[in-house]
């Protein structure tokens, strides 16, 4: 597990120092938003505000930029909301709606589109991914998801409305395939505020 956290870490460092060489500019900011476990379907009455995240931009060449991002979000577990018959029992039980919070770091690219006051962009990349799942009674406990890093990449697009000189309002849509014992795809919308240096 620490040998799996230093190559992560080296792997980053490694990144930005190799951007730093033609770096322009550095953009700093932070997000909130929402998030739905989009494994069966989209629904958007079912997005919930469960996701925080702070993020650095480092300009590699005009419009591609080098991200990195660190957040936290709660979803709910794999298993809410099914049914299971627990050893000795005759009738089903439901498993209620338990949640599972996730602290992720991700690096990626991002290339950008300059409208003036207003720009959109494209994103993908990669990241770990670590997952809590709430404590659970006994008797239920060997039905929740298990505690665990993950890999997983993402993917998204985003857009950035300059309201003064250096800051601009952010909003950013990204799809996470977090590849733990049970596939857990997310959708997040996040909005907030970004600072360019």
């Amino acid at each position: 597990m620490a040998r799996r956290k230093r190559i992560w870490q080296g792997v980053l460092v490694g990144l930005f120092l190799a951007a730093s060489v033609r770096a322009q500019a550095w953009t700093v900011g932070a997000t909130v938003g929402l998030v739905d476990d989009v494994k069966r379907h989209v629904r958007l009455d079912e997005f919930q505000p469960r996701d925080v995240n702070l993020w650095v931009d480092y300009e590699i060449e005009e419009k591609v930029q080098l991200r990195g991002a660190f957040g936290t979000l709660k979803t709910k577990g794999v298993n809410a909301g099914q049914s299971f018959t627990l050893p000795g029992q005759s009738t089903p039980t439901v498993m209620p709606d338990l949640n599972d919070k996730i602290d992720y770091a991700t690096v990626g690219a991002s290339y950008q589109f300059w409208e003036g006051y207003y720009t959109s962009g494209l994103f993908a990349g990669i990241g770990g991914y670590k997952i809590r799942p709430e404590a659970a009674p006994a008797a239920i406990a060997n039905f929740r998801d298990q505690r665990e890093t993950a890999f997983g990449w993402h993917l998204g697009v985003d857009g950035s409305l300059k309201i003064v000189s250096r800051v601009a309002v952010t909003v950013r849509l990204t799809y996470h395939n977090i590849r733990a014992t049970v596939t857990k795809p997310l959708v997040t919308a996040n909005a907030g505020l970004s600072y360019r240096f």
